[in-house]
């Protein structure tokens, strides 16, 4: 662990006499700064306003997915924006019963509790939010995780925009559905990566779960 004498040489790093990371806080032993501050902050929010994002705040969520890292520069993602709330309810309700098809009949205990969740007529997996955008990677993409890491992006953009986000994992069906993907205008070979909702949190101030810190399998110097 840093010591706060090791932490302090950091936040004042310098080279001929210049502050390199003048921006950087420090409490106790924890080092804070905007950026950190705001992946800190961000939570999966599955509760809305009725509050409309603007075209110009979705757009600078999607820049920022661009500015992903991708292997060889392909730079392989493709996003489908979906605003109108009619189809997105229509979608949800698609997913769900993508999901129910897939594994209605299985004996695993974690996704039998997603099948029971879901089987409920009133179940809404994309929570009503008034925005569904799905990023798809395209036939070249050499590392689907490029799209994943464009889809972090946009989440932690969201998050700093005060845009609340969500990834929803039991949506990613709609992929394997190729009526939806003639309906959304997907060319074939496009496979969907993150199907991400955004809208304003119901609530303000959310604060997210605790993380467990035991994670470094073994660190060498």
């Amino acid at each position: 662990m840093s010591s706060r004498k090791e932490i302090n040489s950091l936040i004042r790093l310098s080279v001929n006499g210049e502050v390199l990371m003048d921006n950087i806080k420090a409490t106790g032993e924890q080092i804070s700064n905007a950026v950190l501050d705001n992946i800190y902050q961000r939570r999966s929010v599955r509760n809305y306003s009725d509050k409309e994002v603007p075209d110009e705040i979705i757009r600078e969520i999607i820049r920022a997915g661009t500015y992903a890292p991708s292997a060889v520069n392909k730079q392989p993602w493709r996003f489908v924006v979906v605003k109108n709330r009619q189809l997105i309810d229509e979608y949800d309700d698609r997913a769900r019963k993508v999901f129910l098809a897939a594994y209605g009949d299985t004996k695993n205990p974690d996704l039998v509790r997603y099948v029971q969740h879901l089987s409920k007529p009133t179940t809404r997996i994309l929570y009503g939010a008034p925005v569904f955008i799905l990023v798809f990677a395209s036939p070249d993409v050499i590392d689907d995780n490029d799209c994943a890491l464009a889809a972090e992006n946009m989440m932690l953009a969201a998050q700093s925009l005060g845009v609340g986000s969500c990834w929803i994992g039991l949506a990613a069906g709609l992929g394997n559905d190729k009526e939806f993907q003639k309906e959304m205008g997907v060319p074939e070979g496009h496979k969907l990566i993150a199907p991400l909702i955004f809208g304003y949190p119901a609530k303000e101030n959310l604060k997210a779960p605790a993380r467990n810190s035991d994670v470094i399998l073994k660190w060498i110097d």
